[in-house]
């Protein structure tokens, strides 16, 4: 698969089958997530992967307990609206959460231009191309993954628990596995309706000389 090809069919997958997956692959996965860019080249990220039984119980339990009037309404039999689907699939995703085989926390020191003065917006800027990566490579590989923000529903816990420090900035939670089911087709709005041309409110592409 090209990289291009991986783009174009490269969706968040949150049904995702118990089969293990092999270690060899998570340590891929992270060798083309570090060949993302970062700011200065600065490198100050880590990656935190998640496979034990016991961490995927209990980060399984904090979303539960996080989430719980979320998680109250449940779609009546019969109903087959957008929202009711939704509903199913979320809930689904996270009560079996650990039942996913693997998921990795995103991290970067926040120390870019320096340890004594960091700005923030180059932590982020760098720990999500890294996250893009990943997910490029999960699809590439056959894997399943999503970019969730599912830590912060209590992050202070999931930082206690993981004994990840105060400075270090938790980009994302991406489930991993074998997906259940097909990649399925990206719906996407047309180029024309997201793109300008030199000025935020100029929607035709300049004519060529």
């Amino acid at each position: 698969m090209d990289a291009l090809e991986a783009i174009e069919t490269c969706r968040s997958i949150r049904r995702l089958r118990p089969d293990p997956v092999p270690q060899e692959l998570l340590v891929d996965l992270v060798r083309y997530a570090t060949c993302a860019p970062s700011a200065g080249n600065s490198q100050h990220w880590r990656f935190l992967v998640v496979t034990g039984e016991e961490e995927r119980r209990w980060f399984r339990d904090m979303l539960v307990e996080a989430l719980g009037v979320r998680l109250a309404w449940v779609p009546e039999e019969g109903d087959t609206s957008s929202a009711a689907r939704n509903q199913r699939m979320y809930r689904s995703f996270i009560l079996d959460f650990d039942k996913i085989p693997a998921f990795v926390l995103t991290t970067i020191e926040n120390a870019f231009p320096s340890r004594e003065a960091p700005d923030p917006q180059f932590m982020w800027s760098s720990v999500y191309a890294a996250t893009q990566n990943l997910l490029l490579a999960a699809r590439a590989l056959g894997l399943g993954a999503a970019m969730t923000t599912n830590h912060k529903e209590n992050e202070p816990a999931v930082r206690a628990y993981f004994a990840i420090p105060d400075d270090v900035g938790i980009g994302a939670t991406v489930p991993i596995g074998y997906p259940v089911g097909r990649y399925g087709p990206l719906t996407r709005r047309p180029v024309e309706e997201v793109v300008n041309w030199g000025r935020w409110d100029r929607w035709e592409a300049p004519v060529a000389d």
